[in-house]
């Protein structure tokens, strides 16, 4: 949990690629990401296994009840399948893990609850047909017309100037 130099173990998100603490952090700051698949595996204590009193080792490891002895202990009914999930949560379809409603991934096995939704667009008001352009050549004789006439201002005012 703790490198070497006193920090906490830091990587990249493997989802959107920000760094993220594993060993500290359950979900991605960023995005959501599950993060319990990427911490380090805890180191496997071995534990004893219960023996009665005076009994001697097993070399198997294994329990053995004893002789003409029934097991005469009451076990809840066990409950098979996915846990039942909470009023406004809602059910991984993979893992079965109760979920928030607002989620887009699973909490726990990181599957996608939610498609991603494109944005709606809002479309304007239809654009009325257009009338068909006629072609007009009245445009292009005025500018025609204006430029000749410009021309021969500009010939008088040299003209003109240069006379005196």
């Amino acid at each position: 949990m703790v490198e070497r130099g006193g920090g906490v173990r830091q990587m990249p998100c493997p989802d959107c690629g920000s760094p993220v603490r594993p060993d500290v952090e359950q979900l991605c700051p960023r995005c959501g990401y599950p993060l319990m698949f990427l911490r380090a595996p805890a180191e496997d204590d071995a534990r004893a296994v219960p023996r009665a009193p005076n009994e001697k080792d097993d070399p198997t490891g294994l329990l053995r009840s004893a002789p003409g002895r029934a097991d005469t202990r009451q076990f809840p009914a066990a409950t098979y399948g996915r846990p039942p999930v909470a009023p406004g949560q809602v059910a991984c379809p993979r893992c079965g893990f109760g979920n928030e409603a607002v989620r887009i991934r699973c909490e726990r096995c990181g599957h996608e609850l939610q498609p991603a939704r494109p944005e709606p667009v809002v479309l304007g008001p239809p654009m009325p047909p257009q009338q068909p352009h006629r072609d007009s050549w009245g445009w292009v004789i005025a500018l025609i017309v204006l430029a000749v006439l410009a021309l021969l201002v500009l010939a008088g005012v040299l003209v003109w100037t240069y006379s005196r």
